[in-house]
């Protein structure tokens, strides 16, 4: 779908095809009803439906909502399950076992373009990616924040901010700002110069990259027996400055609880 998106399972087509049945609002026959989009805010235990009743309009998107009204919602599929709240504008599109993924809506059109658009990603037991720009684990580097937080202030072409000790939904962990030179080519991917920054465990599915005219904050969370949480939070410059992106994500992340 972009080169953020890397190694992603969905073609580019099929993506289109997606997004463009969510930004048109048509709805298949398991499409959830008003009635089922709205958030749960007179119980105390947030929605879960089950894949079938979403109608998700992601078909790689597992049980995700599309857009959503504003309200707090329960994810269903990812792991460990995650309750969130979110304001009037913003589309879930991905809930799998290890990714989950919201936009905002008026930024809809931007996730088709190569670059990709803004977002905000949580992902499990991320790992860092070669450097070499295979799409493989860089070997020797470790999955814990500080662990991958080192690797990024090792990486030349790469501006990493002073790294900030945060706890997130009752998880804790480093938060780290990351920006590239210009002018670095280290890779290329698509045709656009960038650093490779997080990818999957296998459960997690996912390649993601830093590129020009991009801001990623990735906040990196202790979770389990040695395993991790990463939110990444990226804005495309074209759509957002970083500091206007960062405090419309920042209520959504404040909100966050992840089931212990």
């Amino acid at each position: 779908m972009s080169t953020r998106f890397a190694g992603r399972a969905a073609s580019a087509s099929v993506a289109l095809m997606a997004l463009t049945v969510l930004l048109t609002g048509c709805s298949s026959p398991g499409s959830p009803t008003a009635e089922e989009r709205q958030p749960a805010a007179e119980s105390s235990a947030p929605p879960s439906p089950s894949p079938s009743q979403t109608g998700c309009p992601n078909p790689y998107g597992g049980s995700c909502l599309g857009p959503v009204d504003a309200g707090e919602y329960r994810t269903t599929t990812f792991t460990p399950r995650i309750t969130y709240t979110v304001p009037e504008g913003w589309t879930n599109f991905e809930d799998l076992i290890g990714n989950f993924a919201l936009f905002r809506q008026e930024d809809a059109d931007g996730q088709l373009t190569p670059r990709g658009g803004s977002f905000l990603g949580i992902f499990s037991n991320v790992h860092a990616p070669a450097i070499d720009c295979r799409e493989a684990w860089q070997e020797g580097v470790g999955t814990t924040p500080a662990e991958l937080v080192a690797w990024y202030q090792s990486l030349p072409g790469l501006i990493v901010a002073e790294p900030v000790e945060v706890t997130v939904g009752g998880l804790e962990g480093l938060q780290v700002d990351l920006e590239l030179e210009e002018g670095d080519d280290t890779c290329t991917f698509d045709g656009n110069d960038g650093i490779p920054l997080i990818m999957g465990d296998g459960v997690s599915s996912l390649h993601h990259v830093i590129l020009d005219e991009m801001d990623i904050r990735l906040v990196l969370l202790e979770w389990g027996d040695g395993g991790n949480i990463a939110l990444e939070i990226t804005n495309t410059r074209e759509q957002h400055n970083a500091e206007e992106f960062r405090s419309l994500v920042q209520p959504i992340v404040d909100s966050l609880v992840f089931e212990q």
